[in-house]
């Protein structure tokens, strides 16, 4: 009994653990950032610290030494029949836009499952428009805000969204366009798995599996009559 209440203290314990939020940050001001955190852990994703690595020692090169070819190949150096191939002759062209559709299926499903459970915290775009021409910047920026605010509309719509700001102004003075961004998402590390561990259940099932029986069973004379071709 004792064995039991540990397993379970422990099963607790991981799911517990896993429930507490990851947080990406990411900031592009003068230059973009990202940075992953996680309890205590903290790491700088991107710009990567560049450390000088040792130098490594060149390798002297060695004489080629020549093998003696034999004319005679063994029953082990044949060639054998690339295993896509042969599932693309047994099933043809349906077969594999069957595996293509059944991935594409366990992908979107995953994706559905998994979008709901991504915390966007805040996010926050600043930008200037100009380019020197009053009639060129007026054009730039009704064609930015046609595609910022649409794609904006889009992620509030998709995923959970606390705190977001998004300012375009044109500037009919200045040479340049200018842009500042920031945003932090957060997700629970037992939904990635989660929705990891689904998905490759999914594709073991619709893909693999299909896979693996398409490559020993051949097609009928009847269905490839359907299909037109010779028998």
């Amino acid at each position: 009994m004792t064995a039991l209440f540990v397993i379970l203290g422990i099963i607790a314990f991981f799911i517990l653990l896993l429930s507490i939020r990851i947080t990406v940050t990411g900031e592009y001001f003068d230059s973009f950032k990202l940075d992953v955190a996680w309890l205590f852990i903290k790491l700088h994703i991107f710009p990567k610290d560049k450390k000088n690595k040792p130098k490594k020692a060149k390798k002297k090169e060695e004489p080629a030494q020549t093998e003696e070819k034999t004319d005679e190949q063994s029953p082990e150096t044949e060639k054998k029949e690339n295993i896509f191939v042969r599932f693309y002759h047994n099933q043809g062209v349906d077969g594999i836009i069957e595996l293509i559709n059944g991935a594409a299926y366990s992908l979107a499903r995953m994706m559905n499952s998994f979008k709901k459970h991504i915390v966007l915290r805040e996010i926050y775009l600043w930008m200037t428009v100009s380019s020197g021409d009053a009639a060129e910047t007026a054009l730039q920026y009704g064609k930015i805000c046609q595609k910022v605010f649409p794609a904006l509309s889009f992620i509030c719509s998709t995923l959970t969204v606390k705190k977001y700001d998004v300012e375009i102004e044109p500037d009919f003075i200045g040479l340049k366009n200018s842009a500042q961004m920031a945003f932090t998402v957060s997700v629970r590390p037992i939904f990635i798995i989660n929705a990891a561990i689904v998905l490759v259940f999914r594709l073991l099932f619709k893909v693999v599996l299909k896979f693996l029986i398409g490559i020993r069973n051949k097609k009928t004379s009847k269905q490839i009559k359907n299909e037109g071709g010779a028998l």
